[in-house]
C-alpha cells in the first residue's frame, strides 16, 4: 500500500493487485476493458484512491504527473492477482418465486481446490482464451463456484477447508446456465483473479506446465490433456485418474513437479 495525502486526508492506495478490494478491482476492470478515452490514468488513480476526480485535477499539474504513477502498476503484467476478492457470487432466481441464492468458490491461490475440477476449470479457462465463446466462460464459473454444504462450519468433525459442495462434473449441464445471467465484470474478475493463480502455480511448478503446454502443442487450438499429462509423468504413480482427482491439487502438482524434472532430465540425456 502507498500512503497519499491530499489536504487534511489521508488515504492508502493498492499498489498491487491483490491489495485491491472488490468493488477496486471491479472498477478497475471496468476500466481497463472498455474503449480507451482520454484520462485513463487519472480516472484509476480516482478509483484506487477513492479521491474524487475533479478533485484529483485540480491539483497542480507537476503534482498531479506524479500521483499518476501511483496507477500506472495496473497496467503492468508484473502484478498478478491471486488473493480471492469474490468469494462468493449472487446466483438469480430461476423464476420469479425463487429467491437469489449464494455460490461459493476456492481459496485464494487454489489453497483448497482439488486435482478433479481443476482439471476441468483449466480446460475451459483455456477453451475460452482460444475461442472466446460465453458458454464456455461460464462451464468454467461453474466448475469453481458451487452451493454450500448444509450446515458447513469449521466446528464439524467431517469439516475439510471447504464450504462447497463437492465438485461433480454430471452436474455441469444443469447448473451452468444459472451463471449466465451474472454481470460480465463479475465474471472477468473470476476469470482474472484464476489467470494470476495459475500463473502462481506455472512459477512453483514449471516442470508440469511445460509438459502441459507440449501436450497442448500437440493440438492446435486444444488445452492441456492434464488426465494425459498425468500418465505421461507418472505412469501408474498416481493410480487411476478418478482417484488422483480427489488429492488436493497443489499436492498433485507437487509430485508431478518432482517426476516431470526427471522426465525432463531423462528427454534431455536423450537427444544429447
Amino acid at each position: 500500500m502507498e500512503t497519499l495525502q491530499i489536504g487534511t486526508i489521508t488515504r492508502k492506495v493498492p499498489a498491487t493487485w491483490d491489495e485491491l478490494k472488490r468493488k477496486q478491482l471491479l472498477g478497475v476492470l471496468g476500466e481497463l476493458y472498455s474503449a480507451e478515452r482520454p484520462g485513463r490514468r487519472l480516472r484509476l488513480l480516482s478509483l484506487l484512491s477513492g479521491f474524487p476526480q475533479p478533485q484529483l485535477a485540480s491539483l497542480h499539474p507537476e503534482i498531479l504527473g506524479q500521483l499518476l504513477h501511483l496507477a500506472e502498476w495496473v497496467e503492468s503484467e508484473q502484478h498478478r492477482l491471486t488473493a480471492q476478492l469474490l468469494p462468493t457470487i449472487r446466483i438469480p432466481g430461476r423464476h420469479v418465486a425463487e429467491r437469489p441464492t449464494t455460490w461459493h468458490g476456492p481459496r485464494e491461490s487454489f489453497r483448497n481446490l482439488l486435482f478433479g475440477e481443476f482439471m476441468f476449470a483449466d480446460t475451459f479457462f483455456v477453451l475460452y482464451c482460444l475461442h472466446g465463446r460465453p458458454e464456455l466462460l461460464d462451464n468454467f464459473l461453474t466448475v469453481l463456484y458451487r452451493p454450500a454444504k448444509r450446515d458447513a462450519s469449521p466446528e464439524r468433525p467431517d469439516w475439510n477447508g471447504d464450504v462447497r459442495l463437492p465438485f461433480n462434473e454430471h452436474q455441469l449441464e444443469t447448473r451452468t446456465p444459472r451463471v449466465a445471467p451474472l454481470p460480465p465484470l463479475e465474471k472477468l474478475a473470476v476469470l482474472t483473479w484464476y489467470r494470476g493463480c495459475r500463473a502462481q502455480l506455472a512459477t512453483e511448478f514449471p516442470d508440469v506446465f511445460v509438459a502441459a503446454e507440449e501436450d497442448a502443442g500437440a493440438s492446435a487450438k486444444q488445452a492441456p490433456d492434464w488426465g494425459r499429462v498425468l500418465r505421461k509423468l507418472s505412469g501408474e504413480a498416481f493410480g487411476p485418474v478418478g482417484q488422483t482427482a480427489g488429492q488436493p491439487l497443489r499436492l498433485v502438482l507437487a509430485e508431478m513437479q518432482d517426476l516431470a524434472a526427471d522426465y525432463q532430465r531423462q528427454k534431455s540425456r536423450s537427444h544429447a
